[in-house]
């Protein structure tokens, strides 16, 4: 029998097949985040918080409570977890704790225990409540995708930004020496020519900075062109990166499938489970009802049509 231990780790382990308990948990944390992030909001309209004080206050401790007893179960569970990086009971934990999603999740409370040491600066912690939002990418199927990809395509991410960086250098200083005569005020120093080169690149364009001289006007049309072509190719990348993983995930679900039905008669309930292991690997529910409908009828015509056991492969039949 599992201690109780595993069965907690059996609520927040993504890496184990999900059950109705994580389910029910998740579902239960997503809608407490919206609703505390709403009360947040709301809470810092002057006539609003005067006349719900209470129903705010009571949000903020039933939230903070939550939050704090599922980091604890989460950490305290933790040397139970698949990954074999988290078995020492200690340094096990404290490895857990530091992993990016843990550090969202401490973030979460973060304002209580500033609340209890006296911190008064209300704009502070009203950004680190705000900051709850993020606990909503452990739940998000697109946040762990989008993840994969930036995790992935990290080394091609880091050269297109080189590349930007540099663009944004030598731009600002070229555009600072043409027009620093003309507009002393406005393009005032490289760092400021900086900031006209990071809106034109990014094509916002806020008219704050413009160039007036003819040789300013034509190498800022230049600018702005080369600002088009740098974000159409880190889109470009971002999308084939997107596209690539969507593909591995369904191979990757075709080959659970298959290794799922092999040699085993399939019910009605399996075929769902297995809808909604695609569901948790970012699959859409249209694909995933084909590549089980497929699987299934192809183990169906792997099997003898009289007693339903599984046919010999040909190579084996022959030996």
């Amino acid at each position: 029998m599992p201690t109780l231990r595993q069965r907690v780790n059996a609520w927040f382990d993504h890496d184990l097949p999900s059950n109705w308990g994580g389910r029910l948990i998740g579902g239960f944390v997503a809608l407490l985040i919206v609703v505390n992030v709403s009360s947040v909001v709301l809470e810092s309209v002057e006539s609003l918080r005067e006349r719900h004080f209470a129903t705010f206050w009571w949000i903020e401790q039933i939230s903070t409570a939550v939050f704090t007893v599922e980091y604890l179960l989460r950490v305290w569970s933790a040397p139970d977890r698949i990954s074999a990086r988290f078995r020492a009971p200690v340094w096990g934990r404290l490895r857990y704790a530091s992993q990016p999603f843990s550090l969202v999740d401490l973030v979460a409370i973060l304002p209580a225990i500033l609340g209890m040491l006296g911190a008064d600066d209300l704009r502070v912690l009203r950004l680190l409540r705000l900051l709850r939002m993020l606990k909503l990418t452990r739940h998000s199927t697109a946040f762990a995708l989008l993840w994969d990809v930036f995790r992935e395509e990290a080394q091609s991410i880091g050269a297109v930004l080189f590349m930007l960086l540099i663009t944004l250098i030598m731009s600002g200083s070229i555009m600072y020496m043409l027009e620093s005569d003309a507009q002393p005020e406005v393009f005032s120093s490289i760092p400021a020519a900086i900031w006209w080169a990071l809106v034109t690149l990014t094509t916002v364009g806020y008219g704050d900075m413009v160039p007036i001289t003819p040789l300013g006007k034509i190498f800022g049309g230049f600018v702005a062109v080369v600002g088009v072509c740098t974000l159409a190719l880190f889109s470009g990348l971002l999308t084939v990166s997107f596209m690539d993983q969507l593909r591995l995930r369904r191979e990757q679900y075709r080959s659970l499938l298959r290794a799922g039905v092999a040699g085993r008669q399939i019910r009605a309930r399996d075929a769902a489970a297995m809808e909604q292991l695609g569901a948790e690997m970012g699959v859409s529910r249209r694909d995933a009802e084909a590549m089980v409908g497929q699987v299934l009828a192809d183990a169906a015509a792997d099997r003898c049509p009289h007693c339903g056991q599984p046919m010999p492969h040909p190579a084996e039949a022959a030996k």
